[in-house]
């Protein structure tokens, strides 16, 4: 278990890797330095891209807050999973031992999961409330619907800046027109198929296992309550559905994409890349199998960001100064499609929109301008051939904000070693090695072990 490991800071600031983190990677100009500032210190592990210029710019202001990044995994060590799980397990040893570490990101750990298992411990402090005495960042200017799937026991433990839609679209004439379905529902139609179909190409075993349910491991996941549910009637019925394709007859998977096909994948991370919401086109968005019927999740497609609970108030307060530049509508329509605005790009086929922005103002904004023909290109060519670029309408724009409003879950990131252990046994059930109740069996016991020595 993690606490079992738990050591004083002072050993831990001792460690000449960790002092070399905290010294020689701190990412704040000596000209913004003063000795009367409060502190931040933001832990890194991951990209976080864009907004070191922002790190740059918040500290310019002088208002007697300075950000400093620590970084547990830099660029210049040999990376390695034992590498990545030794930072992870200081940064957790840093949080618990209030080591001064001030606000934590979905990139601060090389393992995202355990981001998500401290939101889940309480170890983040409430931005509900910050946001009461915020005239500007608050709950009328932020997506409602977005905070609430964050919620935890009716507190907002992170922060999302950008997100995206996640799950499986068809064909209405072979899907239906309900959005979302139970398994039951989704093995009816595909029953109903035209033969030879597939499921966006997907002929083998491992590769529908890879569209129907790979993509959703974490809905048997319970990271509050630290356990796992593979024993679940629905994982057992999506297991023996994969198995009745054929299995792998090489290394590489097996597709046939000129097959009539039953589903195609979509993560809509901006509006340009999501007209599908529209049922007028003859598609319906039905998300991935599940037993409630809500398969279709929503994620993160930035970064998110939260404030250690330890910390004084003094601390949080000034932590939240710097974390709600990051949802302003300035802010958010500045840097929501920064590759068409910094580069000029061209191609207005692929949405270079870094996400769906939770601030409100900046989502209508941006989609209004989309609407006008705003942003991109109004043609393309591809092959010598001019063709329009597709812009959404306002039809569009009013079912896409229907359906993101009908999906209640937040999809977090799987563990990779509760991943490991899905595929591993998944594969021997696969070849014939084991039946399919000692697959489950063995996933369900030994996932349970993982998360309980997270806990």
């Amino acid at each position: 278990m993690v606490t079992s490991s738990i050591v004083s800071c002072s050993s831990i600031t001792s460690d000449t890797s960790i002092s070399e983190n905290q010294t020689d990677e701190q990412n704040v100009s000596d000209e913004y330095k003063n000795s009367d500032d409060t502190v931040l210190t933001f832990a890194v592990s991951g990209d976080i891209g864009v907004i070191e210029k922002d790190i740059e710019e918040f500290n310019a202001l002088d208002n007697g807050y300075r950000v400093e990044i620590k970084r547990y995994v830099n660029e210049t060590e040999e990376q390695s999973s034992e590498l990545y799980a030794s930072r992870d397990l200081e940064l957790l040893q840093d949080i618990t031992n209030k080591c001064s570490i001030d606000i934590v990101c979905n990139v601060s750990f090389a393992n995202e999961v355990y981001y998500d298992i401290l939101q889940n411990k309480g170890a983040f402090a409430d931005l509900y409330t910050f946001m009461e005495n915020d005239p500007e960042v608050n709950t009328d200017s932020l997506d409602k619907h977005i905070l609430n799937v964050n919620e935890i026991g009716g507190k907002l433990y992170s922060m999302p800046t950008f997100y995206s839609v996640n799950g499986l679209y068809g064909d209405s004439q072979y899907v239906g027109t309900k959005e979302n379905w139970t398994f039951d529902e989704f093995e009816a139609h595909w029953n109903a198929m035209p033969d030879g179909s597939t499921l966006t190409g997907a002929m083998d075993k491992e590769s529908v296992f890879n569209v129907v349910l790979s993509r959703n491991l974490n809905s048997f996941v319970d990271y509050e309550n630290t356990q796992v549910h593979y024993d679940s009637p629905e994982f057992k019925k999506m297991l023996e559905f994969c198995n009745q394709f054929e299995a792998m007859t090489g290394e590489k998977s097996i597709y046939d994409y000129d097959s009539v096909s039953m589903l195609s994948s979509f993560m809509a991370t901006g509006i340009m890349n999501a007209p599908m919401f529209d049922q007028d086109n003859g598609i319906t968005c039905v998300g991935y199998p599940s037993s409630d019927g809500n398969g279709a999740y929503l994620a993160s497609s930035g970064l998110c960001y939260s404030i250690c609970a330890n910390i004084s108030p003094e601390k949080q307060k000034a932590a939240w100064e710097f974390i709600r530049t990051f949802v302003t509508e300035e802010w958010q329509i500045e840097n929501t499609i920064p590759y068409v605005k910094d580069t000029g790009a061209s191609d207005g086929y692929y949405s270079s929109e870094m996400g769906l922005c939770v601030n409100k103002n900046a989502f209508n904004k941006i989609a209004e301008n989309l609407v006008n023909k705003e942003y991109y290109p109004k043609t393309r060519e591809s092959k010598d051939v001019e063709i329009e670029t597709r812009f959404p309408t306002e039809k569009e724009i009013k079912e896409m904000r229907r359906y993101i409003e009908s999906v209640n879950r937040w999809g977090t990131t799987i563990s990779g070693a509760i991943s490991e252990i899905v595929y591993d046994e998944v594969s021997a059930y696969f070849s014939g090695e084991k039946s399919v109740d000692e697959c489950i069996s063995l996933i369900q016991n030994r996932a349970s072990i993982w998360i309980s020595e997270q806990a």
